[in-house]
């Protein structure tokens, strides 16, 4: 991501890029986004070598680093604020199981959307997930 600024200035975006540490000093945040590092299955009709390199500890060490970001992240959420996660991934032990174990160990979240934009479809495989943080009370 570190072309963002430049991305972002070609196409007409305001942004500011925070460190981790000026991150959670200036959380919460209404919405953060997790475009967490994933297997990229989503893309293998595109680069197929990509399924050949990646190995059962490639991907758990994906999916451990996928969790940690989630866990990071949901701290900078404010209260009914929301949290997106997602990846170019199409397997579900990246994507859906990756929210629901969330959800499971977390206590005053819901999930709003789920989308998954598959390879079928003419497109690199896709997924997202919106959850929000809910206010006590309600």
């Amino acid at each position: 991501m570190s072309d963002l600024p430049l991305r972002a200035q070609r196409a007409g975006a305001d942004i500011t890029c925070l460190s981790e540490d000026e991150a959670v000093q200036k959380a919460p945040f209404d919405l953060v986004l997790c475009d967490v590092p994933c297997s990229g299955s989503g893309a293998w009709r595109r680069a197929p070598e990509g399924k050949w390199r990646l190995t059962r500890e490639m991907l758990d060490e994906i999916r451990l680093s996928q969790r940690q970001i989630l866990e990071d992240a949901a701290e900078l959420v404010a209260e009914n604020g929301q949290l997106a996660y997602a990846t170019c991934s199409m397997l579900d032990e990246e994507n859906s199981d990756q929210v629901q174990g969330f959800l499971a160990r977390h206590e005053g979240w819901s999930l709003v959307s789920q989308n998954a934009w598959q390879v079928q479809n003419g497109t690199d495989g896709f997924f997202v997930a919106v959850l929000t943080r809910v206010s006590p009370g309600c």
